[in-house]
């Protein structure tokens, strides 16, 4: 396991080095060399396995390199027109996407593939064949790498947020990393919120983060 420190103060994109567990090691190389391995990739797997984190990550080294880059999240803002003008694009929850909105992607894979220039990067909840998208888009979805984000294991999780305890200078029990993954939502935003407000609690309270203190916060998050 490597690469378990995060920079969680920080709200802007974030970067590959960041990205965590060793499952996703070959796409994490396709994205950094994508030139080299094709101009359009195509990722998806459940909530939480981190592919919000890889687009932006993707459109964040895109950016330092000077590149004319753009992260669009389907599900909260519209694919707008100068998206075409992009040298790198990245389309999340693309099944979020209007009938307007998949037919200005379909321009963009047109203009991208005949003008040779250009780098798309789209993620999705569901794989390619499962998408109810228009039909004539589909068929550029053939142009496609495609890889599934695996998520992280329970020993990745954990990994991760000991060695976020850490960086805080956080006392807490090991017993409360596994009653988190048995007892909580399971992907890692959610585990790692939930021991940011742990910790605010166990302040506000005048306690020790111990696993009663965790019950006790997590039976009024169910009663409020």
């Amino acid at each position: 396991m490597n690469q378990l420190i995060f920079d969680f103060a920080k709200h802007e994109y974030p970067s590959f080095d960041k990205f965590l567990g060793t499952s996703n090691a070959e796409l994490v190389y396709v994205l950094r060399h994508q030139p080299q391995h094709g101009q359009f990739v195509y990722v998806w797997g459940e909530e939480g396995a981190g592919k919000s984190h890889l687009l932006q990550a993707w459109v964040a080294e895109a950016l330092a390199a000077g590149k004319n880059a753009l992260y669009i999240d389907a599900a909260v803002s519209p694919l707008p027109e100068d998206a075409l003008e992009a040298d790198c694009l990245a389309v999340d929850q693309i099944e979020r996407l209007s009938n307007d909105e998949q037919a200005l992607l379909f321009a963009v894979f047109n203009r991208f593939r005949n003008s040779g220039s250009g780098l798309l990067l789209l993620g999705s909840e569901y794989p390619p064949q499962q998408l109810v998208i228009r039909e004539d888009l589909r068929t550029r979805m053939g142009y496609c790498l495609v890889y599934e984000v695996k998520p992280l294991t329970d020993q990745e999780k954990t990994d991760a947020l000991v060695s976020m305890a850490a960086a805080r200078q956080m006392t807490v029990d090991p017993e409360i990393f596994t009653y988190l993954l048995n007892h909580w939502r399971r992907d890692l935003g959610s585990l790692v919120k939930m021991l940011d407000t742990l910790d605010h609690y166990a302040v506000a309270m005048g306690r020790r983060i111990t696993l009663p203190l965790l019950r006790q916060l997590l039976k009024s998050q169910e009663n409020p």
